[in-house]
């Protein structure tokens, strides 16, 4: 899995970039309970997920 492709995302509430969750050495996304992507916003300070099928970059 090539995370460049999707280290960034916009934000859904609040319209500002996201930075994608990973583990420690930057290998393996973090995931939610449902295997969504997790992001952190970087302006609002808060978490958000993202489903694969609403991913339309």
């Amino acid at each position: 899995m090539n995370l460049e492709q999707i280290k960034y995302h916009t934000c859904p509430f609040d319209q500002e970039e996201g930075i994608l969750l990973t583990d420690i050495e930057e290998m393996l996304p973090e995931t939610g309970d449902n295997g969504d992507l997790q992001y952190y916003c970087l302006a609002g300070k808060h978490t958000f997920q993202l489903d694969d099928d609403d991913d339309d970059e």
